[in-house]
């Protein structure tokens, strides 16, 4: 069976305040993190096993983070289409996250 991932693109500021968070409730084998320090906006790539559970957990985080104010902009991409999902609910980020190919850049 084929494994599906989901892409975060973190910058360097959001990825001081939610990375350890995505560490600790993310297994290690479900996760892949690569740290590029000559690019802000795309400071770290986390590669997750695109599964509802860690979905959900990933959204949760998102969520509570953009409320602390550490989160102002989503980007989502998912293939061709791409749109901003800055006020996104946490049941829309989850379904967003589910989609195939998706990608979230948060700054």
């Amino acid at each position: 069976m084929t494994m599906k991932w989901l892409t975060l693109y973190l910058s360097r500021s959001v990825s001081q305040v939610m990375l350890d968070d995505l560490k600790a409730i993310l297994p290690g084998d479900a996760v892949k993190i690569f740290i590029n320090g000559l690019d802000e906006t795309r400071y770290a790539t986390v590669e997750c096993v695109q599964s509802e559970q860690y979905c959900a957990l990933i959204a949760s985080a998102i969520i509570v983070w953009r409320q602390l104010g550490r989160i102002d902009t989503i980007l989502f991409q998912a293939g061709e289409m791409a749109r901003r999902a800055d006020e996104a609910s946490q049941f829309q980020l989850f379904s967003m996250m589910k989609t195939t190919r998706a990608v979230l850049q948060i700054a």
